[in-house]
């Protein structure tokens, strides 16, 4: 099993996120995956971090 770690980046928009995740997948037999989202910075300036992990067999 081997896993890949996946995290939007800060300009990055949604589609070419999972257009990125999505190519991966459709190349490799995936296990499981698993979503973390986390909220950083004050009430003025709020962003938030999507990760994915992709576990798959290699």
């Amino acid at each position: 099993m081997k896993i890949k770690l996946f995290y939007q980046k800060h300009k990055q928009s949604l589609q070419e996120f999972e257009s990125q995740v999505n190519d991966f997948m459709a190349s490799v037999e995936v296990v499981d995956v698993q979503c973390t989202e986390a909220t950083e910075g004050d009430y003025e300036n709020l962003s938030a971090t999507l990760g994915l992990l992709v576990l798959y067999k290699g």
